[in-house]
């Protein structure tokens, strides 16, 4: 699959395939201490290609069952190679013109109403069953094409144009699939991207239903793909909220792999936090990225320790990205025998983690300010809404303030303060503080989609950019060209986790006011507060890349201890504790 992804890219196969061995199984096992792996199964190839490929996921699956750890059946679920049989299914979306979509080089995306490819997806899942897998984890659950974001203007069609497509929408609205895309100003689009969304999750479910009839206990999971960072109701059809009613975890994967620049502090908090907000009950795992697939080198071990400090810190299930590191021009993985100090670093941690479980479990958050989220706006007004929701995520992040997300001011009862985008009617119960930020000095509310360019003027450009993106996937040459400019991070990475201006920021914590408890340094520090009974308890993560000195004030003189790796249980006592935070500490408070 990389050498087609990535147009005859090296790779090492030596490393790949032992992975599948007792030796790879054993590093992620012991060495690592994971208790999942995810193993491919199906990534799109005809059977003709693939069957051997099944043949291999049995033998790994008794392998890694032997070594203690389950295995996730990797589906790919919205694309195939376009190649051998799969050539001549009808099964593929098509956009306006009539043409296939790409999902990158050699793949296609498939149409989710057709009945083959539903059909080929439950063959696939009884396969995987049968051949040993504990679960079932749908990749990339996406409909059809994904629009563009550029200067404010969304380029490009959404979702799938084929027959089929285009009668269930009538059917169900009486109205014609939209060319355009513009959901701020359009009931129409907003009508049908909801039907999108709505039509992923329908299908997902019977899926999922599909597996369960088979085995009862089968845990099924999907790639929510950066699910909160970017606006993937609009751009991919995926309702985190509604998604999460059908998986027994969630699995985002995001871009959020811990790092701190300056001016942008990287984090997957935000993502955490907010996916909290929208999961309900159903657990949330998590994977991040530095750059991307095809653009990472292995990170140091202080990085995996940090992701994983961070995930677990903010209530979420660390999922290690494994493969896809490109060493010296060649995609290597991270069982090879060179990573063997990262592996021990993951390994210290999550042996650290398992012999504190009990503190992970029976909590409820306990930040004393919470961030309001904006509903549907914010994927309708993305524009507008997108820089005051992450900016104010942002602020309140790198001042050292513990904070949540609510989806209603009813959730937020017991906090200190709530943050709003926009101004709430009187008579939505609060009993704190309310903090509007459009009425806070320095707070503007965005930009309007699509202002700076006359209409002829974007029509061109919009021509331009999309012949860009398809070429991107077919012609050697400009994938060359354009990774050397950097310009497919333009699209990956996002522009959210700048931080807003100095003074914006002032305002806005000026405005909060005093709150406890809460960190400081001179580097961004994540502080989360969980409450289980009596106890409190305080998770730091520093963002820096170096150890660093940390002051944390509690409103009082408190008691308790402190716990991190590698260290001994240190005892304290007072109104605010400084020590030096390596990675990851948890202060654990006696009743106040």
């Amino acid at each position: 699959m990389n050498r087609l992804k990535f147009m005859g890219a090296p790779v090492d196969e030596a490393a790949h395939l032992e992975a599948y061995t007792e030796e790879g199984a054993d590093r992620v096992a012991s060495e690592m201490g994971c208790n999942w792996a995810y193993l491919t199964y199906n990534w799109g190839f005809p059977p003709e290609i693939e069957e051997a490929d099944w043949i291999v996921f049995q033998k790994a699956a008794e392998i890694y069952h032997k070594h203690g750890a389950r295995v996730f059946a990797y589906i790919q679920t919205s694309n195939a190679v376009f190649a051998g049989s799969h050539r001549s299914r009808e099964w593929y979306a098509r956009d306006p013109a009539g043409r296939l979509i790409y999902y990158y080089t050699g793949r296609y995306m498939t149409c989710w109403l057709h009945p083959e490819w539903q059909a080929h997806l439950r063959e696939r899942i009884r396969e995987a069953i049968r051949y040993g897998a504990d679960g079932i984890f749908f990749d990339n659950p996406w409909y059809g094409a994904q629009p563009l974001y550029l200067d404010g203007r969304w380029l490009g069609p959404a979702g799938c144009y084929c027959p089929r497509c285009r009668a269930a929408f009538r059917q169900a609205w009486g109205l014609e699939i939209p060319r355009r895309i513009h959901p701020q100003r359009d009931e129409g689009v907003r009508l049908y991207l909801r039907w999108r969304a709505q039509t992923v999750s329908h299908v997902l479910a019977a899926l999922a239903e599909e597996a369960r009839s088979l085995k009862p206990d089968v845990v099924i999971s999907a790639n929510d793909f950066d699910a909160v960072m970017r606006p993937s109701f609009l751009i991919y059809g995926i309702d985190l909220a509604s998604l999460a009613r059908i998986q027994d975890v969630l699995m985002i994967e995001s871009f959020g792999l811990p790092r701190w620049e300056g001016v942008r502090l990287v984090n997957n908090a935000v993502t955490v936090r907010t996916a909290r907000a929208l999961a309900g009950n159903t657990p949330i795992s998590t994977i991040a990225y530095d750059r991307g697939i095809g653009f990472d080198e292995v990170y140091p071990p202080r990085r995996f320790q940090q992701f994983i400090a961070e995930a677990v810190a903010c209530g979420a299930i660390p999922v290690i990205k494994g493969t896809e590191f490109v060493s010296k021009g060649v995609f290597t993985v991270l069982t090879a025998p060179a990573y063997s100090r990262e592996r021990k670093a993951i390994g210290d941690y999550h042996r650290w983690l398992a012999e504190h479980a009990d503190l992970f479990l029976g909590r409820e958050n306990a930040a004393p300010v919470v961030l309001l989220y904006p509903g549907d706006a914010l994927w309708i007004e993305w524009p507008r809404m997108a820089p005051l929701y992450f900016g104010a995520a942002q602020t309140l992040l790198a001042a050292g303030i513990p904070w949540r997300v609510v989806r209603s001011p009813e959730e937020a009862a017991k906090a200190a303060v709530l943050v709003s985008l926009e101004p709430l009617s009187p008579a939505m119960g609060f009993p704190g503080r309310r903090v509007v930020l459009q009425e806070l000095r320095g707070w503007r509310s965005g930009i309007r989609a699509g202002a700076a360019l006359p209409l002829s003027v974007a029509a061109l450009w919009e021509g331009f950019a999309l012949r860009l993106y398809r070429s991107y996937f077919r012609s050697r040459w400009t994938r060359r060209w354009i990774d050397r400019l950097g310009l497919v991070h333009f699209f990956l990475q996002s522009p959210y986790f700048r931080l807003p201006s100095a003074s914006a920021r002032e305002t806005l914590i000026g405005t909060i006011g005093p709150v406890f408890p809460r960190v400081a340094a001179a580097h961004p520090v994540l502080i989360e507060v969980w409450r289980r009974g009596a106890e409190e308890q305080i998770h730091l993560v520093n963002y820096a890349e170096t150890p660093q000195e940390v002051t944390i004030y509690f409103e009082a003189p408190r008691r308790g201890v402190r716990l991190s790796p590698y260290e001994p249980v240190a005892p304290f006592e007072g109104s605010y504790l400084a020590f030096v935070l390596d990675v990851y500490s948890i202060l654990v408070l006696e009743p106040n």
